[in-house]
Order: C-alpha cells, then sequence, then structure tokens
C-alpha cells in the first residue's frame, strides 16, 4: 500500500503546469515580437550583435525561471548580474532601442522566488542585485530622459507589488514550518511518556515470564528462550520509540496512548452523536500486538473520526476495521460515505493532523493511505507492521456493501 495523490491534488498540479507554460509562452512571443519588430526604416533590434547577446540572456532568465526550485538562488544571482551587463553594455554601444521587455518580466517573477526563499544561499544580496537589474532595465527601450524616468516608475511600482507578494508567501511558509515545529515538539514529549509504559509493558512481561519457570516444571531451555524473544521485542519496541523521538522530522500531532480495545470506546462514543458506526477488531489480534503499533492504530482510527466529524458532517454510516493483513502486519481502515469529506479534505490537502498522522504510520515502518472511495465518500487505510501473527488472509481493499458504509 501506498501514498498517492488523489485528483485534486492531480488537478492542482496540472493546473500548476498550464500555467507556468501559459507564462512562458507569454514571455517567449514577447521575446520574438521585441527582436523582430522596429518602426519603419530601421532595422530589426536582434540585427545588432550587443541586442542578440541580450536576447541570449533573455532565455537565459526565461530558462531560470522555468528550471527554478527552491534554493536554486545561485541561477537568479547569476542571471541577475547578466542583466546587469547587458543592460550596461546595451546604453554603452546600442545607439537605438535594445531587447529587454521579456527579460523585465522574467526578473519580476525570479524576485518573487528572490524574496520568498531570502535567506537562501548565497545570501540577501540576491534581491537586491535583481532590483537593480529590473529597476535599470529600461534603458534599454527608454531614450530621453522623460521616458527613462516614467518607465523606471511604472518598473519599481511592478517590482514593489511583487517584493509584497513574495513576502506574503514567505511569511506563509514560515508560519506553517513554526506551526509543524511546534506540534512536533508536543508530539515527542508524548512519546516520551508513551516509552515509560511501552518499557514498562515489555519487562513486566519478562519478569512474569522469569516467575512462571521458578514455580513450574518448564524447561529452562525454553524459558530463557521466551524471555529472550520478549527481550528482543523490548528492544526492538525501543528502538521504534527512539528513533520517532530523534528524528528532526517525527510525526506531528499529538498522540494520547490507546491500545486495540480502547478504539472500540472511540467508536461507540463517535456514535452516540447520530452516525451509524461500527467497528470490528479481529479476535486474532488480541493480546498479540506490540504497544506501539496498538498506539498507532488507536491514533489513525481516532484521528480519522475526528476528520470525519470536521469534514463529512453529512456521513452517515462509519465502519472501522483492524484485522490481520498477511502473516507480517495488520491493516486498520476507517470508510465513510459523506460527500463532504471527499469534497472538504482534498480541497485542504488533510491539514496538519493527517500528515502528522502519515508521519507516524512511517515511523513504526508502516504506510498509509488517505483518499477519496470511488463509490463517493473517504477512506484511510493503514498497514502496520506486525511480526506476531500466524498467517491470514488479508482484509479486502474495499467492500461497497458492508465495510464500506457506502
Amino acid at each position: 500500500m501506498s501514498a498517492k495523490p488523489n485528483w485534486s491534488t492531480r488537478l492542482n498540479r496540472l493546473i500548476m503546469r498550464v500555467l507556468k507554460i501559459g507564462i512562458v509562452s507569454v514571455l517567449l512571443l514577447t521575446l520574438l515580437a521585441e527582436s523582430l519588430t522596429s518602426l519603419p526604416g530601421d532595422p530589426i533590434p536582434i540585427s545588432h550583435p550587443v541586442a542578440s547577446l541580450q536576447a541570449a540572456f533573455s532565455l537565459l532568465a526565461i530558462g531560470v525561471y522555468i528550471f527554478y526550485r527552491p534554493g536554486r538562488k545561485r541561477w537568479i544571482a547569476l542571471t541577475a548580474l547578466a542583466s546587469l551587463a547587458m543592460t550596461l553594455l546595451g546604453a554603452t554601444l546600442i545607439p537605438g532601442r535594445g531587447i529587454g521587455g521579456a527579460e523585465s518580466l522574467a526578473l519580476l517573477l525570479l524576485m518573487l522566488f528572490a524574496v520568498r526563499h531570502w535567506d537562501a544561499a548565497p545570501g540577501r544580496w540576491v534581491a537586491i542585485a535583481l532590483g537593480a537589474a529590473i529597476a535599470s532595465i529600461g534603458l534599454r527601450f527608454f531614450t530621453d530622459s522623460t521616458s527613462i524616468f516614467a518607465g523606471t516608475v511604472m518598473l519599481s511600482m511592478a517590482m514593489s507589488t511583487v517584493i509584497g507578494f513574495g513576502a506574503y508567501l514567505r511569511s506563509l511558509d514560515k508560519l506553517r514550518r513554526e506551526t509543524q515545529e511546534e506540534v512536533r515538539r508536543a508530539e515527542r514529549m508524548e512519546l516520551a511518556r508513551e516509552m515509560h509504559d511501552f518499557v514498562a509493558h515489555h519487562v513486566t512481561g519478562m519478569v512474569v515470564l522469569a516467575q512462571a519457570a521458578q514455580v513450574t516444571d518448564t524447561d529452562p531451555r525454553k524459558a530463557f528462550a521466551d524471555i529472550e524473544e520478549a527481550g528482543l521485542a523490548a528492544l526492538s519496541s525501543m528502538r521504534r520509540m527512539v528513533k520517532m523521538l530523534r528524528a528532526e522530522d517525527a510525526g506531528a500531532g499529538v498522540n494520547p496512548l490507546g491500545d486495540l480495545s480502547q478504539i472500540e470506546d472511540l467508536v461507540e462514543r463517535f456514535s452516540r452523536e447520530g452516525t451509524d458506526a461500527t467497528c470490528f477488531i479481529s479476535p486474532d489480534l488480541a493480546g498479540k500486538v506490540e504497544p506501539e503499533i496498538a498506539a498507532t492504530a488507536h491514533r489513525i482510527v481516532r484521528e480519522s473520526l475526528t476528520n470525519i466529524r470536521k469534514h463529512a458532517n453529512d456521513a452517515r454510516q462509519v465502519r472501522v476495521v483492524v484485522a490481520a493483513a498477511g502473516s507480517q502486519g495488520l491493516e486498520v481502515s476507517v470508510r465513510d460515505n459523506g460527500r463532504a469529506a471527499r469534497k472538504r479534505l482534498v480541497e485542504t490537502g488533510g491539514g496538519i493532523g493527517l500528515l502528522g498522522l502519515g508521519e507516524r504510520v512511517e515511523a513504526v515502518g508502516g504506510q498509509l493511505r488517505a483518499e477519496p472511495r470511488p463509490e463517493g465518500g473517504w477512506e484511510v487505510v493503514a498497514w502496520l507492521p506486525h511480526a506476531g501473527l500466524e498467517a491470514h488472509t488479508p482484509v479486502p481493499h474495499t467492500d461497497s456493501s458492508s465495510s464500506a458504509g457506502g
């Protein structure tokens, strides 16, 4: 089971690609038009060697915009310095009009990236150099002092608008990072508290095995083997917990300690609010699931029910299933038939809670899928590793009549 983007995410990506293709097309058409058009009796601008260089560096600016990725500000710096050099060269050697309209538009788009990623290497001076290049590029196609002044003012106003929008996007990025870091700190604190319970669980089991071996006629080798198995399980559990605590991107969202038995209580409380919610937990799992895996399953159900209550008020049926999935894992599924869940969660992308849920599942070695159901509604399905199960038949992917609630 692997997470895959839902149809709304794919549609958004498609729209962004089409928008980018449209912007690039406008830039290229603008460059072509200003390179090949001139006043009657004048040579076309691109016929001058310096103007040809300016057209080539305009293509460079457009290319940097096309292939820019966060953190690649060195290419923006190169483009800004090259643009300044071409402007100075053109003002000195071209008596008439140079080429720079498309380049100025591309530089404005790059200014948006430079401000948004203000602290990225090679530094903040990149935005200053880019601003100088944009402000001075009017010298290429404005000839008299009046038009130069007016053109510089227009470019400065456009640049101010772009800078403001870039600063707004930067503030949103900063707020998102701070929010995620805050919930991650809370998660690590909660995991530290859970570790005590997990370790106590395993150590208690080892003590019980040792006490039982003293008062029964159990083969010592069998008793030591059982204690060894319990000890290895404890070490495995501690490694997973420490990994989640030490990871910089540990799962977001606070997770109170829970187990499989408490899942039924969650569903029962949820059904009291007017929704037909049912829960099935395979009897084969009773007492055989590691505490951290059980707590993760509890977290999945809790977060899913919370999302249904928040985003799918029209859901009338909810089906929760926890069952063995093969010999090495278990499957946790929460499915509903609410139309609003399909609409709202797709538009919002799931939010911090769903993001943290996915990170928590991955931290214990599992996989999560959350997406709309073809027959309507929403489903959250997770596979969690569990080596203590006997071989079982995997749970079917969907069941629109009984388990899906559709």
